[in-house]
């Protein structure tokens, strides 16, 4: 599959969003739009086993919580008057 500008743009957003980076706005909402798409990509996978069904929920727990803690972070900023 071919790169395309999103999906650049979309792995720079998550490479930024881990802990200890600042982002900017838009990039933010990139992170989180991400995070949250990743999630319904996992919940969407059909598991032909019990394994394969508990590691595609797993991985979209991990996402939704990632898209959350961005959120924190986004009305943090928001109550503060930063963005």
């Amino acid at each position: 599959m071919a790169k395309t500008a999103f999906s650049h743009a979309a792995a720079n957003a998550t490479i930024l969003a881990q802990s200890g980076r600042t982002l900017d706005p838009i990039q933010r909402q990139a992170a989180i739009e991400n995070a949250l798409s990743m999630a319904l990509h996992f919940m969407r996978r059909p598991g032909d086993s019990a394994p394969e069904h508990a590691a595609n929920l797993w991985a979209a727990t991990a996402r939704t919580n990632r898209a959350l803690t961005l959120l924190k972070l986004a009305s943090e900023d928001a109550r503060r008057g930063r963005a």
